[in-house]
C-alpha cells in the first residue's frame, strides 16, 4: 500500500506540473486577448522553456501571436526591438512541432540547408499529418502574410538607414520564406536580398539571388533586366573572379543584344583597366552599331584613342561625332579643347626652342591657330559646368594668348572670386 501511495503521489505531481505548464500557455493566450502583452510574454516564455511544453506547437503558435502583437503595439513595442523576427521564428517552430511525425522535430531549420529542404517538403506535401491542422492553416494563410510586409519594411530600414546589411539580409530572407509558403516568388525581395548580401560581403548568397532574378528577368524595363547581369558580374568581381565577371557580362549582352549598351560600356572599362585595349575597341564598336546615336559611346571611344592608344586623329574624329550628337557634352568638348590646347602648347615650346626666326614664325602661327581652335570647345564646357577650375584656367591662358583681354579679365575674376 505504501508503494502504491508513493507512486500515486509522483504521478499526481507530474500531472500537476504538466497542467501547470499548460495553464501557463492558456494564461498567455488570455493575457494576449485582453492586451496584457507584458504578462502574456512572461507566461509564454515560461511555457516554451519547460521540458514538458517546449515542443508544444500551440505554445509556439501563441508566442508568435504575442510577438506579432508587441511589434504592432505602441504601448508594448519597447518590450522587444526584434519582436517581428521573433514572431516569425516562433511560427516556424510551431510549424516544426506541429508535424505528427516526430522525426521532423529534430530538424535544424535554422542553419542546416538539408534539414531546411526536408522541412519545406514536409509543409508542401499534402499527405503530411499535423497535430493540429488549424495551427498550420492559420500561420500559412493568416499570420505569415501579415508578417511579410513587416519584415520587408524592417529590412529596408536596416539596409538604408542603419547600414546593418547582415540583419537586413536575414529579414529579407525571412520574408522570402513567408512568400514561398504561399507559393509566390517575390522578385523584389529577392533583389533586396541580393543587394544586402553583397553589402554584407556574403558573395555566395548574393550571387545566388542575382542568378534567380536574371533568370526570371527582373526589372520594369528591358534595360533594367540587362542591368541585373551587371550587378551579378560585380559580385564575382568583388570575389576576385574576373573570369566569371567577364562571362556574365557577355551573357547579358547576348541575352539583351539591343539594350546592352550599359553592359558593353562596363566590359570596355574592364578591358581598359586590364590593358586589353583591342577588346575594348571591339566592344565599343559593337555598342555603336547597336546604338549609333549614343553620344557617350563615341565619347568613350574618343577617350580610348586619346588617353590609352595615343591616336589623336581618331580621338578627334570620335569627339567631334559626340558633339555632333550632343553639342553640350562636357567631356567631349573639354577633351577636344584640351587636345588642341596641348597641341598649341607643344608647338609654342618648339617655337621658343628654335633660333631660326623663319621657323619660329611658322611654329608660332601654327601654335596660335591651335589655341584659337581650342577656345570654342572649352567655352562650351565652361557653359555646361561653370565651376570647373581646369576649364577656367585653360580659358584664362588662351584668352591671354589671343589677346582677348575682356574675356581674360572676366574669367580671372571668376577664378579669384573678385
Amino acid at each position: 500500500m505504501k508503494r502504491i501511495f508513493l507512486v500515486s503521489i509522483i504521478l499526481f505531481g507530474l500531472i500537476v506540473n504538466v497542467n501547470a505548464q499548460a495553464s501557463k500557455r492558456s494564461s498567455a493566450l488570455n493575457h494576449l486577448k485582453i492586451g496584457e502583452l507584458d504578462d502574456a510574454l512572461k507566461a509564454i516564455n515560461q511555457a516554451i522553456e519547460h521540458p514538458k511544453t517546449k515542443n508544444d506547437p500551440r505554445a509556439w503558435w501563441y508566442r508568435g501571436q504575442i510577438f506579432q502583437a508587441i511589434h504592432t503595439s505602441e504601448e508594448f513595442k519597447s518590450l522587444d526591438a526584434n519582436a517581428a523576427s521573433k514572431s516569425f521564428s516562433s511560427y516556424k517552430k510551431a510549424l516544426l512541432f506541429n508535424f505528427k511525425d516526430p522525426a521532423f522535430h529534430a530538424l535544424d531549420i535554422e542553419s542546416n540547408p538539408t534539414d531546411q529542404i526536408k522541412f519545406m517538403k514536409g509543409l508542401m506535401d499534402q499527405s503530411t499529418k499535423y497535430v493540429d491542422s488549424q495551427i498550420f492553416s492559420d500561420i500559412i494563410m493568416n499570420k505569415y502574410p501579415a508578417l511579410a510586409n513587416i519584415l520587408v519594411n524592417l529590412g529596408t530600414n536596416k539596409y538604408n538607414n542603419d547600414k546593418k546589411y547582415k540583419e537586413a539580409l536575414s529579414l529579407f530572407e525571412n520574408s522570402l520564406f513567408v512568400s514561398s509558403m504561399q507559393g509566390k516568388i517575390d522578385t523584389v525581395v529577392i533583389y533586396y536580398a541580393a543587394m544586402a548580401a553583397n553589402k554584407a560581403e556574403d558573395y555566395n548568397k548574393s550571387a545566388t539571388y542575382y542568378k534567380i532574378i536574371t533568370k526570371v528577368g527582373y526589372g520594369s524595363t528591358v534595360e533594367q533586366k540587362a542591368n541585373m547581369y551587371s550587378l551579378l558580374a560585380r559580385v564575382y568581381k568583388n570575389e576576385g573572379d574576373t573570369i566569371k565577371y567577364e562571362s556574365t557580362i557577355k551573357e547579358g549582352i547576348d541575352k539583351y543584344p539591343n539594350e546592352s549598351g550599359g553592359l558593353i560600356v562596363e566590359l570596355v572599362n574592364f578591358y581598359l583597366g586590364t590593358s586589353q585595349e583591342d577588346k575594348a575597341i571591339e566592344y565599343l564598336q559593337v555598342a555603336i552599331e547597336k546604338d549609333a546615336n549614343n553620344a557617350s559611346l563615341y565619347s568613350a571611344l574618343g577617350n580610348l584613342y586619346d588617353t590609352h592608344l595615343k591616336q589623336p586623329a581618331k580621338a578627334i574624329e570620335s569627339y567631334k561625332k559626340t558633339i555632333e550628337i550632343d553639342p553640350v557634352n562636357f567631356d567631349a568638348n573639354y577633351n577636344l579643347g584640351a587636345m588642341y590646347y596641348n597641341e598649341g602648347a607643344e608647338l609654342n615650346d618648339k617655337a621658343n626652342a628654335t633660333e631660326d626666326n623663319k621657323k619660329y614664325q611658322t611654329l608660332k602661327k601654327q601654335s596660335d591657330a591651335k589655341f584659337k581652335e581650342a577656345i570654342p570647345y572649352l567655352e562650351v564646357a565652361h557653359k555646361v559646368n561653370e565651376k570647373d577650375i581646369p576649364t577656367m584656367k585653360s580659358l584664362k591662358f588662351l584668352y591671354y594668348k589671343v589677346q582677348d583681354m575682356p574675356k581674360h579679365d572676366a574669367i580671372k575674376a571668376k577664378l579669384t572670386g573678385n
